[in-house]
């Protein structure tokens, strides 16, 4: 009879933590979907609040919006870096001149090799003017001229990171990725 009760008794237990396991289990599982939910919640609303400027910018100097989001995606990390909320640089835009910007630690690829750099950024007063040097730049640089080109955002970012945009050797194919993942090209569609 003692051994049936300790057996009883061990199985109780045995029941009773493989019952907080599945409850943690299904904790953790909703806390994470939550988590999911709330983050894509966040790329939406920093979609909707950025497209009307992207679009308007796009228009006025002939560039893709699709591709002027995804970048301004990538930079600035969907608004959320530090150079975009405190100094309105939301495409990671280097300042020419040491007064004119902030220093910030920053990812480069040298000679295929990625490193963590100091480098000197851009700061600006708004988002507005952000988006309008980041136009201006692609449309008036050198070596930025085959981008007004381009018959669509794969070329277009093709042409962004062949004339040195970025130091990241999949610069394109990361633009592309975000367009296609978020539906941004339909954006394209009502600046032509």
């Amino acid at each position: 009879m003692k051994n049936k009760r300790a057996g009883c008794g061990c199985l109780m237990i045995i029941l009773a933590f493989l019952g907080i396991i599945f409850f943690m289990g299904l904790l953790i599982k909703s806390t994470s979907e939550k988590r999911a939910q709330e983050e894509m919640n966040y790329r939406q609303a920093y979609i909707e609040d950025t497209e009307k400027l992207a679009t308007r910018m796009a228009k006025k100097h002939g560039l893709f919006p699709s591709v002027m989001m995804a970048q301004s995606i990538l930079e600035s990390n969907w608004g959320r870096s530090e150079l975009s909320q405190e100094y309105n640089n939301y495409f990671g835009i280097k300042a020419v001149k040491r007064d004119q910007g902030i220093v910030f630690e920053t990812e480069e690829y040298v000679e295929g090799q990625s490193g963590r750099y100091m480098e000197n950024f851009k700061k600006y007063s708004s988002k507005k003017e952000s988006f309008e040097h980041y136009a201006k730049l692609l449309t008036t640089a050198k070596r930025y001229e085959k981008v007004k080109t381009a018959k669509d955002y794969k070329e277009a970012a093709k042409y962004i990171k062949e004339g040195g945009y970025a130091t990241d050797p999949s610069y394109a194919e990361k633009i592309i990725s975000v367009i296609e993942k978020y539906g941004l090209d339909k954006y394209d569609e009502v600046t032509n």
